[in-house]
């Protein structure tokens, strides 16, 4: 073999050895690339599943959510068929972001706001002070600093118009989110940032609307009361500003729910402070005599007539008005006497001891009218035949009776022979008459002090 044929077979054997480590690195590469797409199909498959479940979110007990997909509410049903926005507490699925947002809103959670926009200026010292002093205002009210409103104009006794009055009043309420799908549509409110409050961030918008919204509610209703019921803080006040304040977030959608309102603080402006309380001493004083009064005139009924005795002399009063009608009948006067009569049967304690009085004597007069009657016919025979003796009896009669019934009696016989005699006589008279007469003095006293 020559050295040319040596040299040819040498590089056919090169040849094939290139040759099959080529293919050896293709095969190689190929199942690299093949592992390394089966782990990215296997990466791929867990970052979808993730993706998806990462849409799983708890909804809490104090909680209620809206779920917006691509900006917009969306829609869920229920097995039962029905289309509702809101889900209520527990666990829920949705698309993750940015497909999906989901809106929390706490809906059983309270917050409280104060409104002084109507109460007077008070610096820091001021409102430190636990009690108000009777005067520290200035001389006269700054419309600037000061807040007040205006109370229904009453016009006073022999004045045709009389001026607004004013007061200075504050204000506290309650609300809660009741409608959350309403209260996203309708009230603005800034995203709260990761860590915030939902409701701490929500009141920068909110507080103000009900602050404007309370305060023109506050305007319009206590323009219909007077500074008296103002300041005497009429439980009709709160509950019409409530109601006023319901019925304006109802009718804007806001789905804000008022729990309560009260205005626990309305007085009257600190440059008045001296004037007024001097005009609520004698009101109030004005009010405790009437209350005496009263009571006075109902322990006087009741100890007269019994606990129907108001009732029985109001209806007395009405028929006794009947009765000036001449237009009436005999037979509508008698059934009004019969009614009369009814009703003052049904009267007890001291008037019912003087009716029976009034009846009893009214017996004993008839009776003796009677006797008195039945006696002079019988004497008026007598009479027609001895005129002056039946009048000499009964001259003594009366006499006998008026004498029975006097205390003391001096009998003095005339003078005889037509001759002037003066008779002085010296009598001591009876010790026990005269302890008698103080005695009863003194109870007749007595019972004055009781009826007063």
């Amino acid at each position: 073999m020559t050295e040319k044929d040596i040299q040819q077979t040498e590089g056919d054997v090169s040849a094939i050895q290139a040759h099959g480590e080529a293919d050896l690195a293709g095969e190689f590469l190929s199942r690299a690339l093949r592992h390394s797409f089966f782990i990215l199909k296997i990466i791929m498959a867990v970052l979808v599943v993730l993706f998806i479940t990462s849409g799983i979110f708890r909804v809490e007990e104090n909680e209620n959510a809206l779920v917006l997909q691509f900006g917009r509410i969306r829609e869920f049903r229920t097995r039962q068929g029905e289309v509702r926005h809101v889900l209520g507490p527990g666990l829920h699925w949705a698309w993750p972001e940015p497909i999906s947002e989901i809106i929390r809103i706490p809906v059983k959670r309270v917050q409280a706001l104060t409104i002084d926009s109507f109460w007077y200026f008070e610096t820091e010292q001021e409102k430190l002070r636990t009690t108000r002093t009777e005067y520290y205002g200035g001389p006269t009210l700054d419309p600037k600093k000061d807040g007040y409103c205006l109370t229904r104009s009453d016009s006073a006794q022999g004045i045709a118009e009389s001026d607004y009055s004013i007061v200075h009043a504050k204000c506290q309420l309650t609300y809660r989110v009741d409608d959350i799908e309403q209260f996203f549509r309708n009230i603005y409110y800034e995203a709260p940032r990761p860590g915030q409050d939902f409701l701490d961030v929500v009141s920068k918008t909110v507080d103000p609307l009900l602050k404007a919204i309370a305060g023109e509610a506050v305007v319009a209703t206590m323009v219909n009361y007077t500074i008296d019921e103002a300041i005497l803080n009429d439980d009709r006040i709160a509950r019409e500003v409530e109601k006023r304040l319901t019925a304006k977030l109802d009718r804007i959608e806001s789905g804000i729910v008022i729990d309560a309102f009260q205005m626990p603080d309305i007085t009257w402006p600190r440059q008045v402070s001296r004037e007024f309380n001097d005009s609520v001493g004698a009101r109030n004083r004005r009010k405790q005599v009437m209350v005496e009064a009263e009571s006075y005139r109902d322990r006087i009924l009741s100890e007269a007539g019994g606990a129907k005795a108001a009732e029985v002399l109001a209806r007395l009063k009405a028929m006794h008005d009947t009765l000036k009608d001449d237009a009436l009948t005999d037979e509508q006067r008698q059934e009004i006497d019969q009614k009369r009569q009814l009703y003052l049967s049904q009267l007890a304690g001291a008037a019912q001891e003087r009716l029976a009085e009034a009846r009893a004597y009214r017996t004993r007069v008839v009776e003796r009218a009677k006797a008195d009657a039945d006696y002079l016919t019988k004497l008026l025979p007598e009479y027609r035949r001895y005129p002056r003796l039946v009048i000499q009896q009964i001259y003594q009669e009366a006499i006998e009776e008026v004498m029975d019934n006097a205390d003391e009696k001096f009998f003095i016989q005339p003078s005889s022979g037509g001759k002037k005699k003066e008779i002085r006589v010296q009598i001591n008279p009876d010790p026990n008459l005269q302890r008698r007469r103080v005695e009863q003095a003194r109870k007749e006293k007595e019972n004055q002090q009781q009826a007063k």
